[in-house]
Parts: structure tokens; C-alpha cells; sequence
């Protein structure tokens, strides 16, 4: 269950970052959805601690960079991103296709960071985006780390409600396909969420952690390609193993 205020907070700055404007009290109460009483408790909670400022009197608030900086701080302190970013953008440049890394939560999977395309017509995802885990290349791939016995258990357990038409819901031809991946060392996602959108997904096991590092790109590039960008992805893979190996890291 969602903590209200942390929601709040949360969608407070969400909205700022695409309003990209000052606002003023009764705008962020109607945006928000929050009584008057409510959203000014927040403004004045925020501005005490210096995430908020009014632009001039009356004129609106907008949040100062506290919260960037915040934000890079941890993110520089952050033990996965920092072993894996500088890899994630020699694969794009290698592949010229989005690169994306994604952790478990519960029964879907969250991107953990994103480095998206140079090209015009790209796969598109930010950090901190879900998805179905039984759906896209990179959760097949955290879900093979399991036995079969234990992965027969969570694909008949799994949720299916936000599949897609091109979605694998059949339980045992899930399984296949993800035994199949297994297998061949690579998973793939055919269009199975986003429509003439393709990746291929590998597990990266850092720290007794299973994430999946996976490339996304239209289907018109991807197709014909697969075993080439496994290829890039397995070397990348390797590569991050080899750097935990020599330095320690994630120890």
C-alpha cells in the first residue's frame, strides 16, 4: 500500500518535471488533486527545507536544485550503475540501439537505468519505468535464473492482466521459451509488449544480484540481427564480470 504523503511528495515533483513552470498554489492543489489546505502544508514543508522557491510574489513556486543534486549524489554512490553505466555506452555505440538495465519487483521488473538511442527512431524508456517481467527479454532472463521447478511455479503464480496481444501468457509455452533462452544464452522479445519494438536480454549477476541487461530497438533494425547483438551483450556481460573479479567490486 502506497504511503499518501510519499505519493504526494512524489507526484509533486513529477508534475514540475512536465510542467517545466511556476505554479501557483491553486494550480498544484488542482493538478495534484489535494485540498488547498493540503497542498500549501506541502509547499511550505518543501520550501522550509529548500527543495521550493516562489518566483516572485504571487507569481508561482518552482523547486530549486536541491533535489538534482540530491539525486546525483546518490546515484554516484550507487554500487551497479557504476560498474555498469561505462559498459551500457560502449554496447550502444557498438549496437547503435537502447540499452537497458532492469532489477526485479515482484512480478514485474524496473529499469534501473536507460541509454537511449542516438537515432532518431528509437526505443524510448526512463529510469524507474516497470514493465511485466514475463514480457520483455531482460525479465525472461531473471526469471531462467530459476530452476524449473521453481520457475514453473512463478509462471503459473505470475499476473498476466497488463499483457499485451503479442504477449507469451500460455504457461507452458512461456516456459519453453524461456528454457529455449536459457539454453541458447540469450532471450528475446518479439513485439511482446511494445508493437514493432524487439530486444534481447541477458542475465547479469552481480553480488548474488540477478539483473537483466538487455537491447531494445525497432523491429526493422533488430530483425536479422539478434545473434549479432547477443554477441555484443555477451561480451559486455563478461566484461562487467571480469572488472567485479579483478576489483572486488560488489563484494
Amino acid at each position: 500500500m502506497a504511503v499518501r504523503q510519499a505519493d504526494n511528495v512524489l507526484r509533486f515533483f513529477e508534475y514540475f518535471a512536465a510542467s517545466q513552470r511556476p505554479t501557483t498554489l491553486t494550480e498544484l492543489s488542482e493538478a495534484l488533486k489535494l485540498p488547498l489546505s493540503s497542498t500549501s502544508n506541502l509547499v511550505s514543508t518543501l520550501r522550509e527545507r529548500g527543495f521550493l522557491f516562489e518566483v516572485r510574489k504571487r507569481g508561482g513556486f518552482y523547486p530549486t536544485r536541491r533535489m538534482y543534486d540530491l539525486t546525483l549524489s546518490i546515484l554516484d554512490g550507487d554500487p551497479v550503475l557504476g560498474l555498469v553505466r561505462e559498459h551500457m555506452e560502449a554496447l550502444r555505440e557498438e549496437t547503435g540501439e537502447t540499452i537497458l538495465l532492469a532489477a526485479r519487483e515482484d512480478d514485474r521488473v524496473i529499469y534501473l537505468e536507460a541509454l537511449e538511442s542516438r537515432k532518431g527512431v528509437r526505443y524510448s524508456a526512463r529510469p524507474g519505468e516497470t514493465r511485466p517481467i514475463y514480457a520483455i527479454s531482460s525479465g525472461k532472463a531473471i526469471l531462467a535464473a530459476l530452476d524449473d521447478a521453481a520457475l514453473r511455479r512463478e509462471i503459473d503464480r505470475l499476473d498476466y492482466s497488463e499483457a499485451a496481444e503479442a504477449s507469451i501468457t500460455d504457461r507452458a509455452a512461456l516456459f519453453d521459451d524461456i528454457v529455449s533462452g536459457r539454453a541458447r544464452g540469450w532471450f528475446l522479445n518479439a513485439s511482446e509488449y511494445t508493437p514493432e519494438v524487439s530486444a534481447v536480454g541477458m542475465l547479469l549477476d552481480i553480488a548474488e544480484q540477478k539483473y537483466g541487461l538487455s537491447v531494445a530497438g525497432p523491429n526493422y533494425r533488430m530483425q536479422g540481427r539478434y545473434e549479432e547483438i547477443a554477441a555484443a551483450l555477451g561480451r559486455v556481460v563478461a566484461a562487467i564480470k571480469s572488472q567485479i573479479h579483478e576489483t572486488g567490486a560488489g563484494r
